[in-house]
């Protein structure tokens, strides 16, 4: 998806693999769009992997990933992909096998209805115009005057500038109502190099009720700190650092002798 139109593309692969992924981007997103400055994803091992990355070097792609079990920190895509199979839910057979079939109907529907955070369609900021929909063959569309085509691309321009600065201010409060109602639950936690804490990290064995299991492992020590959110920490008898959101950590206090 594009953070700015919220334009979203969705490919039914036969798998996942590094190179299937890529080649995927490659051929139907960027061919087709261009290539973006930044791209975006989860830590899943197709996007991590050593064959993605060359790929996103060789076309000059900044890449960025989220921190593990945090989905606000990809909070777009993973709204996308609830309403996205909300919309499945309706067009799908009995039988579920045929979604792959309908995945482009569901995304056409999706790319003309108006966003609620831009105020435009996905295809209006993308293209400058609405998308043609079936409901004209039955009510029509209004008849274009008659313009030279350098008006009409002076025009274009002009509306698609007035369209991309509404877009943003919608985005701006958009974005501005959602930190309003997500800082009244938050609470500003920090921790400094060197703190023993605990780790979130939910896992369900085998033979043990997830009911009665503690999710939180530990103590880990933090490293570093890479923002106010992003905390770098080891396990206790691990080499290897993780890097966590700070939703999953919480101060770890020595135990109370009995």
């Amino acid at each position: 998806m594009c953070y700015f139109t919220k334009w979203p593309e969705c490919l039914a692969l036969p798998d996942q693999t590094a190179e299937k992924v890529a080649c995927a981007l490659t051929e139907e997103v960027f061919c087709r769009y261009g290539v973006p400055f930044v791209l975006h994803s989860d830590q899943g091992r197709n996007f991590e992997s050593e064959v993605f990355r060359a790929c996103l070097r060789l076309i000059d792609i900044e890449k960025t990933r989220t921190t593990p079990l945090h989905p606000q920190s990809d909070g777009m895509v993973e709204r996308f992909n609830r309403t996205l199979l909300s919309y499945l839910a309706k067009f799908v057979d009995d039988h579920q096998r045929n979604w792959d079939e309908r995945l482009p109907w569901a995304l056409w529907a999706y790319r003309a209805a108006v966003h609620e955070a831009t105020g435009f369609s996905p295809a209006k900021l993308t293209f400058g115009r609405e998308m043609r929909l079936p409901c004209e063959l039955l009510y029509g569309r209004p008849t274009p005057d008659a313009e030279s085509y350098p008006a009409f691309v002076a025009k274009l321009q002009s509306h698609l500038r007035e369209t991309h600065h509404a877009a943003r201010e919608h985005l701006k409060a958009a974005a501005g109502q959602q930190k309003y109602r997500y800082d009244l639950r938050s609470h500003t936690v920090q921790f400094e190099p060197g703190d023993l804490v605990w780790l979130y990290a939910p896992v369900r064995k085998v033979g043990r009720c997830p009911k009665l299991q503690s999710d939180w492992i530990g103590p880990a020590t933090v490293i570093r700190s890479s923002s106010d959110l992003v905390y770098e920490i080891r396990l206790p008898g691990k080499r290897t650092t993780r890097t966590v959101h700070v939703n999953r950590l919480a101060s770890y206090k020595e135990p109370v002798p009995e």
